[in-house]
Protein backbone atom coordinates (compact mmCIF):
# COMPACT_ATOMS: atom_id res chain seq x y z
CA UNK A 1 0.00 0.00 0.00
CA UNK A 2 3.22 2.39 0.67
CA UNK A 3 4.14 2.09 -2.90
CA UNK A 4 0.89 2.10 -4.37
CA UNK A 5 0.52 5.85 -2.63
CA UNK A 6 4.10 6.57 -3.24
CA UNK A 7 5.52 6.52 -0.01
CA UNK A 8 8.71 4.89 1.20
CA UNK A 9 8.32 2.61 3.59
CA UNK A 10 11.69 1.98 5.42
CA UNK A 11 11.08 1.49 9.03
CA UNK A 12 13.83 0.65 11.86
CA UNK A 13 14.34 -3.11 10.55
CA UNK A 14 15.36 -4.53 14.19
CA UNK A 15 12.45 -3.16 16.83
CA UNK A 16 9.37 -1.32 17.16
CA UNK A 17 9.80 1.87 18.74
CA UNK A 18 7.67 2.64 22.20
CA UNK A 19 6.36 6.28 21.03
CA UNK A 20 5.41 7.22 24.16
CA UNK A 21 7.94 10.41 24.90
CA UNK A 22 7.47 10.79 21.01
CA UNK A 23 3.76 11.16 21.51
CA UNK A 24 4.33 13.54 25.03
CA UNK A 25 6.47 15.57 22.72
CA UNK A 26 3.56 16.21 20.23
CA UNK A 27 1.65 17.70 22.82
CA UNK A 28 4.29 19.92 23.62
CA UNK A 29 4.67 20.88 19.95
CA UNK A 30 0.57 21.37 20.08
CA UNK A 31 1.22 24.07 22.77
CA UNK A 32 3.16 25.77 20.49
CA UNK A 33 1.64 25.72 17.30
CA UNK A 34 3.15 23.15 15.81
CA UNK A 35 2.07 19.93 16.09
CA UNK A 36 1.70 19.11 12.49
CA UNK A 37 5.21 19.39 11.38
CA UNK A 38 6.76 17.46 14.14
CA UNK A 39 4.16 15.04 13.45
CA UNK A 40 5.31 14.63 10.06
CA UNK A 41 8.55 15.35 10.61
CA UNK A 42 8.30 11.84 13.53
CA UNK A 43 6.20 9.75 10.70
CA UNK A 44 9.17 10.23 8.06
CA UNK A 45 11.73 9.41 10.89
CA UNK A 46 9.70 6.31 11.58
CA UNK A 47 8.82 4.98 8.61
CA UNK A 48 10.90 6.35 5.94
CA UNK A 49 14.46 6.88 7.38
CA UNK A 50 14.88 4.12 9.85
CA UNK A 51 15.29 6.88 12.93
CA UNK A 52 14.40 5.50 16.07
CA UNK A 53 11.57 7.15 17.79
CA UNK A 54 12.19 6.15 20.77
CA UNK A 55 15.39 7.94 21.40
CA UNK A 56 15.30 11.40 23.19
CA UNK A 57 17.99 12.54 21.06
CA UNK A 58 16.57 11.80 17.71
CA UNK A 59 13.41 13.52 18.93
CA UNK A 60 14.69 16.06 20.27
CA UNK A 61 16.89 16.91 16.46
CA UNK A 62 13.73 16.75 15.16
CA UNK A 63 11.70 18.62 17.26
CA UNK A 64 14.29 21.42 17.10
CA UNK A 65 14.33 21.09 13.10
CA UNK A 66 10.43 22.30 12.89
CA UNK A 67 11.13 25.28 15.12
CA UNK A 68 10.44 24.05 18.73
CA UNK A 69 13.05 25.79 21.47
CA UNK A 70 15.89 23.37 22.83
CA UNK A 71 14.97 24.45 26.34
CA UNK A 72 11.08 23.51 26.07
CA UNK A 73 12.11 20.20 24.64
CA UNK A 74 14.95 19.52 27.20
CA UNK A 75 12.14 20.82 30.06
CA UNK A 76 9.23 18.29 28.42
CA UNK A 77 11.79 15.69 28.61
CA UNK A 78 13.13 15.89 31.48
CA UNK A 79 9.66 16.69 33.72
CA UNK A 80 7.82 14.15 31.69
CA UNK A 81 5.16 16.95 32.05
CA UNK A 82 2.94 15.20 29.17
CA UNK A 83 2.97 11.86 30.31
CA UNK A 84 -0.41 11.95 32.14
CA UNK A 85 -2.21 13.64 28.98
CA UNK A 86 -0.79 11.19 26.72
CA UNK A 87 -1.87 8.31 29.20
CA UNK A 88 -5.45 10.10 29.58
CA UNK A 89 -5.48 9.99 25.45
CA UNK A 90 -4.65 6.29 25.49
CA UNK A 91 -7.20 5.25 28.08
CA UNK A 92 -10.10 7.02 26.32
CA UNK A 93 -8.88 5.82 22.77
CA UNK A 94 -9.02 2.06 24.92
CA UNK A 95 -12.86 2.75 26.48
CA UNK A 96 -13.80 3.94 22.70
CA UNK A 97 -12.20 0.47 21.42
CA UNK A 98 -9.49 1.73 19.83
CA UNK A 99 -6.25 -0.48 20.13
CA UNK A 100 -4.32 -0.19 17.06
CA UNK A 101 -3.19 2.55 14.88
CA UNK A 102 -3.71 4.61 13.02
CA UNK A 103 -7.30 4.44 13.85
CA UNK A 104 -10.04 6.82 12.30
CA UNK A 105 -13.38 7.78 13.34
CA UNK A 106 -15.73 8.41 10.53
CA UNK A 107 -18.74 10.96 11.86
CA UNK A 108 -18.74 9.20 15.01
CA UNK A 109 -20.15 6.30 14.06
CA UNK A 110 -17.27 3.78 11.95
CA UNK A 111 -14.31 2.86 13.35
CA UNK A 112 -11.40 2.22 11.09
CA UNK A 113 -8.35 0.21 12.84
CA UNK A 114 -4.74 -0.36 10.97
CA UNK A 115 -3.65 0.09 7.94
CA UNK A 116 -6.45 0.01 5.13
CA UNK A 117 -6.81 -0.01 1.46
CA UNK A 118 -8.58 3.01 -0.06
CA UNK A 119 -11.84 1.02 -0.66
CA UNK A 120 -12.62 0.11 3.06
CA UNK A 121 -12.25 4.14 3.77
CA UNK A 122 -14.72 4.88 0.37
CA UNK A 123 -16.86 1.90 1.56
CA UNK A 124 -17.41 3.64 4.94
CA UNK A 125 -17.99 7.31 3.32
CA UNK A 126 -20.66 5.59 1.41
CA UNK A 127 -22.18 3.95 4.22
CA UNK A 128 -22.06 7.33 6.12
CA UNK A 129 -23.41 8.93 3.07
CA UNK A 130 -26.48 6.66 2.80
CA UNK A 131 -27.42 6.68 6.28
CA UNK A 132 -27.43 10.90 6.57
CA UNK A 133 -30.01 10.16 3.58
CA UNK A 134 -32.23 7.79 5.78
Amino acid sequence: MFADSGFTYAPHPERVPNTHLALELGELAREVGLHAPYHEAVMQAMWEQEQDVADPAVLRALAITVGIEAESIDEAIASRRFRPLVEQSTREAHAAGINAVPAFVLADRYLLMGAQPHEVFEQAIAQLEAAQQE
